[in-house]
């Protein structure tokens, strides 16, 4: 990565602030230990001392600038500031052994000889080194910072966009025209058969209407809470399919605190019923578990000759918010016996 582009890294590219920089600390150099000397010293000479300082400034640079974004990769982000802050004294190794191999081999090369600009000591070149270093260190750690809270301002607008379209989607989609058209031919045949069973049903279907109005404003909640309003819409599928559909949850205790993006796992199940034959002779069979912090939503794969399994915007729409959420992301593994999707789960 030696001098190249770190616009992957610290979000910005560096190279004409390295060139510039080494330019003006140099200037500052022999501002600092040649005084005067511009006006004095032949503009030849001048010119070798200037060079020879601007070439072990230019190497120092670009050597702890590797060392820096090697650091960067691994503690990345503000909440990583600390971390970088208590590790930037490590930094004076490199430029110690930089520093005496320039001082005891490059140096004499670009000496001139001048008695009124004698070479400063080896500690007052360190200690000003070491300045200047951590001085370039901290303009690092400030444009970082400008990029992190420009950056964390861009996606707090693009979650507010993703947040209002997945409302618009939750309020819309996520429970479609086909799931309740289905749920209202279901409560026509309860009503006929069993009044009071009908009554429940339909307490059930607000329900869930209800919930989902709830979590519409809302990026993530609790497992607990997906658990609550998932167990009725369950419910709801199993007086329409009977044994046809069958369910088997197993959620860890220790997870239940954890968060997930709202009706997600409603989305899932849906998903499942939507795109595969569900018999007598061909029941569909879901379970859903939490393992290794994520979600994990599984149905056997027999999906319908007239509608091949399509993930459709719903689940696009979560994994977006996902990506924008989170680093981890949404798995979906479409295989030939069973179709499995991993929900990342997150820390409160």
């Amino acid at each position: 990565m030696l001098f190249g582009n770190p616009k992957n890294i610290i979000g910005f590219d560096d190279r004409a602030y390295v060139i510039a920089g080494a330019i003006l600390n140099t200037q500052t150099t022999m501002a600092i230990y040649y005084t005067g000397s511009f006006f004095e010293v032949s503009f030849q000479n001048y010119l070798v001392k200037w060079f020879g300082e601007f070439l072990i400034i230019l190497i120092l640079w670009i050597t702890i600038r590797d060392i820096y974004l090697q650091i960067i990769k691994r503690f990345k982000g503000f909440d990583s500031l600390k971390k970088r802050l208590l590790i930037m004294p490590l930094f004076l190794i490199p430029y110690y052994i930089i520093g005496i191999l320039y001082l005891e081999f490059l140096q004499p090369i670009f000496h001139w000889g001048y008695i009124n600009y004698p070479l400063p000591s080896f500690p007052v070149q360190f200690a000003t080194g070491a300045i200047v270093l951590f001085a370039n260190l901290g303009f690092y750690e400030c444009l970082l910072l400008i990029v992190e809270l420009k950056n964390i301002k861009v996606k707090e607008e693009v979650i507010k966009k993703e947040k209002i379209t997945s409302q618009l989607m939750n309020l819309k989609n996520q429970i479609s025209p086909h799931f309740l058209f289905n749920s209202l031919s279901t409560l026509i045949h309860l009503i006929d058969t069993d009044s009071e069973k009908s009554k429940e049903f339909v307490h059930k279907l607000a329900n869930v209407y209800k919930s989902t109005l709830e979590v519409s404003d809302k990026n993530l909640v609790s497992l607990k809470e997906e658990l609550k309003y998932i167990n009725t819409y369950t419910s709801l599928l199993q007086e329409r399919f009977g044994s046809n559909v069958n369910f088997k949850i197993k959620i860890q205790n220790e997870d239940k605190h954890k968060r997930v993006i709202p009706l997600s796992l409603q989305l899932a199940v849906e998903n499942a019923v939507k795109h595969n034959i569900i018999t007598k002779k061909q029941p569909l069979n879901i379970n859903i578990q939490t393992e290794n912090d994520y979600l994990i939503i599984k149905n056997n794969l027999q999906k319908k000759l007239t509608n091949g399994i399509n993930y459709g915007l719903g689940l696009e729409n979560i994994t977006k918010r996902y990506k924008l959420l989170t680093n981890r992301r949404v798995i979906i593994e479409n295989g030939k016996l069973d179709f499995i999707l991993k929900l990342p789960l997150l820390s409160e």
